[in-house]
């Protein structure tokens, strides 16, 4: 099986060692820059730290303006923001029997393929692990947690080999037919975690404060709304426990977002609290929405 990855950062690191480690011994992986490229090319690999162990994935860089071939499996890892830039690539990439896994935070960048590349061969899925990148060629897994892969209402054909995979290498992958519920569980999470953390430039255990807390509420009683006009059932007491549990467990880690302003990169926002806002107009996600937009604006300028 030739399995590709796009974007090699923390995600993409991880369901590199979990493809290996499953059996798959050609991967590709695609980088924005010559930078990353050489460094992994360099480094013989992506390293791969989990519970202080390192281990190596000999994968094969390549820049995202360089297509080496068919696939059978593309994993689209980028972030929400950058999908549009890797359709090109994604094209060029497929064939009519090339299943395309989408793991993107938030609501946007996976519809976007599924629109604008293929309705028949995209799998969607929501991440629930933590990762974090250390440097262009080596990420560390700092919160395990299970992979959701699949469609809502009917099995992809080919998600059962792909769950399988990933799998044998130690990923917690379940497969289901009601991706969306999972995908808006997710966005519950990060619209909490994300930007509370990276407005306060801060690791998740200050989303477990007092006035973390209080924001958390108010942030999740628009989320429950938002999931409900799109037919989703959130419990909104149980998701705040899911919240909390997950900014408890992973107290000294930085969030994605909040990497993402400490780094001075663009974020995810307008796909995850801007997704919400968009759904139901003024309110928390909204403002929380523009206050990471000026925060962008003042770094990026």
């Amino acid at each position: 099986m030739r399995v590709a990855i796009i974007g090699g950062g923390a995600v993409g690191g991880i369901i590199a060692y979990y493809s290996f480690r499953g059996g798959v011994s050609e991967i590709d992986v695609y980088y924005g820059s010559r930078e990353s490229v050489d460094a992994v090319k360099k480094n013989k690999g992506i390293n791969v730290v989990i519970d202080g162990e390192k281990y190596l994935v000999p994968v094969s860089p390549y820049l995202s303006s360089s297509p080496n071939g068919i696939y059978d499996v593309v994993f689209n890892c980028v972030k929400s923001h950058q999908v549009e830039s890797t359709l090109g690539l994604l094209r060029k990439i497929i064939s009519n029997s090339t299943s395309i896994v989408m793991l993107q935070n938030g609501f946007g960048g996976q519809e976007l393929v599924w629109e604008k590349v293929s309705k028949t061969n995209t799998i969607f899925g929501a991440v629930y692990f933590g990762a974090y990148r250390l440097n262009r060629y080596t990420v560390e897994l700092r919160g395990p947690g299970p992979v959701f892969i699949g469609r809502e209402k009917g099995i992809y054909r080919d998600v059962f080999e792909i769950a399988s995979i990933l799998r044998r290498g130690g990923c917690d992958v379940r497969v289901t037919d009601k991706i969306m519920f999972y995908r808006w569980l997710k966005l519950g999470v990060n619209s909490v975690i994300n930007p509370i953390t990276a407005i306060a430039r801060a690791p998740n255990k200050i989303v477990l404060t007092r006035e973390g807390l209080e924001l958390a509420s108010l942030i999740l009683d628009e989320v429950v709304e938002a999931a409900s006009k799109q037919g989703i059932s959130l419990d909104k007491e149980r998701l705040l426990r899911l919240v909390k549990r997950i900014a408890y467990s992973t107290m000294n880690n930085y969030s994605s977002m909040a990497q993402d302003l400490l780094s001075r990169r663009p974020t995810e926002i307008d796909y995850i609290n801007g997704y919400v806002a968009r759904i139901i107009g003024d309110g928390v996600n909204k403002i929380i929405t523009l206050i990471v937009h000026l925060i962008e604006a003042g770094i990026l300028s």
